[in-house]
């Protein structure tokens, strides 16, 4: 009776308690999901912190990694530099002098001028400087020509007999130029010298050879055979060398050799004077006066070991009467000689 006295004294109905307990769960709730949420983010942010610092770690890892190798190299490099360093002077003794200096007064570095006078003595005794000065004391003037040995001729190395010779070349050897020197020698295409006064533009100053008169029999019973039978004009020249139906024997020539032509930019040019592309073994330059442009020939026992057949595609200001000049890829290494030719019709 009293519970009921109270609740009617302050008007406590059944909808008000409802409503308090309500109020109270739903502030349980709220209290309990702040809690649960809070705990969820500092598990997360626990789980990120401990994944940022496991990528910290293997950073610093790969880091320290790679400057091991970085150092590792720098001196694997410094310990092989340290020979050249030792064989070209006398660097290395330095810090010693310097420390005995400090205690010795002025006598160390007295010693190190007289070696260092020395060391400039020897080298100015060695070869390489005395290159440099006899290099400096010529000029060279750009010129593309192709002359011939008048006699045998020693290649050097530089413009001058006091230069080393590389080979020896025959007489009627021929020479790509590329330039001369003011003191008589000429620059050829693969960096070497020879002595201007020992070659000559002409090669029939050098050695005129004596051509063998074309068989006028010969060449109508050839003409003849041709017409009748093209497949016999065809054939290539028999290993006795032997004239050969299809034929016209022209006599001996001399036989020179040339290869890729330098220019002005320090390149090479291998194209020919009709504008073809320059061949080993196929392509050769003569006096289009006897030979046109465009003849084949054969050359009986081919010089560079082929089937002997040339076409005439190019042609040259020292190329004159019965001369062949062969292109060849390393023209300069082969000798002038003379083979017979035949003009295939």
């Amino acid at each position: 009776m009293k519970f009921i006295g109270t609740t009617t004294k302050y008007k406590v109905t059944k909808e008000k308690i409802q409503m308090a307990v309500s109020v109270g769960m739903i502030a349980l709730i709220s209290c309990i999901s702040i809690v649960t949420v809070k705990a969820l983010i500092e598990a997360r942010s626990k789980i990120d912190k401990q994944n940022l610092d496991a990528e910290f770690v293997q950073l610093i890892n790969e880091t320290s990694e790679e400057e091991i190798e970085v150092i590792e190299k720098s001196d694997n490099e410094a310990s092989a530099s340290i020979p050249d360093h030792t064989s070209e002077s006398v660097a290395p003794d330095s810090t010693e002098e310097q420390i005995l200096t400090e205690d010795t007064s002025e006598q160390l570095p007295s010693e190190e001028t007289s070696a260092t006078q020395e060391t400039a003595a020897a080298t100015e005794a060695t070869p390489a400087t005395t290159t440099t000065e006899t290099t400096a004391a010529f000029t060279e003037t750009s010129v593309i020509k192709f002359v011939y040995a008048s006699s045998e001729l020693n290649v050097r190395t530089g413009p001058g007999t006091s230069y080393d010779v590389v080979k020896t070349i025959e007489k009627g050897s021929g020479i790509d130029v590329i330039g001369v020197t003011d003191n008589g020698w000429y620059h050829t295409y693969n960096g070497n010298y020879v002595s201007k006064d020992l070659c000559q533009d002409d090669p029939v100053k050098v050695a005129t050879p004596t051509p063998v008169p074309v068989q006028t029999t010969a060449t109508q019973a050839t003409t003849t055979a041709a017409t009748t039978t093209t497949a016999a004009a065809t054939q290539p020249a028999p290993a006795n060398n032997q004239a050969k139906e299809g034929m016209t024997y022209y006599g001996s020539c001399t036989i020179t050799f040339y290869g890729p032509q330098p220019l002005g930019d320090g390149t090479y040019s291998t194209s020919t004077a009709t504008g073809t592309t320059c061949c080993e073994g196929v392509t050769c330059a003569a006096d289009w006066s006897i030979f046109p442009a465009g003849t084949v020939i054969y050359v009986v026992n081919d010089p560079l070991g082929g089937d002997g057949y040339y076409t005439v595609e190019d042609k040259g200001s020292g190329v004159k009467g019965s001369h062949i000049d062969i292109y060849a890829d390393a023209g300069e290494s082969y000798s002038t000689t003379s083979c017979e030719v035949y003009i295939v019709n």
